[in-house]
């Protein structure tokens, strides 16, 4: 079983920082979860919503911005300190020689930006650190775009509503990884995703009563924002 921490170690320092990845990996994560969204100018940055506005001094639209104007403003999230939003590949550069994973959520489920699975699958490759890249998405198209891009890479179908619909889909589409938020496997359902060697990963693991239970009924990842081990 893999611990990952959710926007990097979000508990404690402003999520989907550098700080935040790096504090996650001398904690002793076994990886990063994080999310990808496309600047005005094409790069790849790390947020999790398509507005600034939250966690952020700033305001508008990812796509609508800049790297250069994105980082006129301190992403420090009700936190102290100075922070700049991260691009996907400062953090990539940071585990290149380093046995940590990240999984990337393509955050197209509100904005599909064009050819941001691509991009991201060329950067990762560029950097040679496609052996410890998932990805992950609650936008269909963008797992089976993936999938097209290279069969061989790890997509994970999220969920967070509509349980039944979405395990369906897993399964039509044939995916091999079901990211579903912890509070909707049950015993029965963990099982019957091993039945069909389904890997499991479920995130937003709130406490450690509920971080032993997912261990005890066999899921392969947990994404959580505290460190619980």
């Amino acid at each position: 079983m893999k611990n990952l921490a959710h926007r990097g170690y979000s508990v404690k320092y402003p999520e989907n920082t550098m700080e935040a990845f790096i504090k996650a990996y001398e904690k002793g994560f076994d990886g990063v979860e994080t999310d990808v969204h496309l600047t005005k100018d094409g790069v790849l940055v790390l947020i999790h919503d398509e507005k600034i506005n939250r966690t952020s001094t700033g305001k508008g639209y990812v796509k609508d911005l800049t790297i250069q104007e994105l980082r006129q403003y301190n992403y420090c999230y009700k936190s102290y300190g100075h922070y700049d939003i991260p691009t996907l590949e400062e953090l990539l550069r940071f585990i290149q020689d380093k046995d940590f994973i990240v999984n990337i959520e393509l955050k197209t489920d509100v904005i599909h930006y064009q050819d941001i699975e691509e991009k991201v699958y060329q950067l990762v490759k560029r950097l040679k650190v496609e052996d410890k890249v998932y990805y992950s998405s609650f936008y269909l198209p963008s797992l089976l775009k993936m999938r097209e891009i290279d069969p061989h890479v790890y997509v994970g179908y999220l969920m967070e509503f509509h349980y039944k619909k979405k395990y369906q889909e897993l399964i039509e589409h044939d995916l091999k990884a079901f990211h579903p938020r912890y509070n909707f496997l049950t015993q029965e359902h963990i099982k019957t995703l091993k039945n069909q060697n389904i890997f499991i990963a479920t995130w937003t693991v709130p406490n450690l009563k509920e971080y032993q239970r997912l261990i005890d009924l066999g899921v392969d990842i947990i994404i959580s924002n505290e460190y619980f081990k």
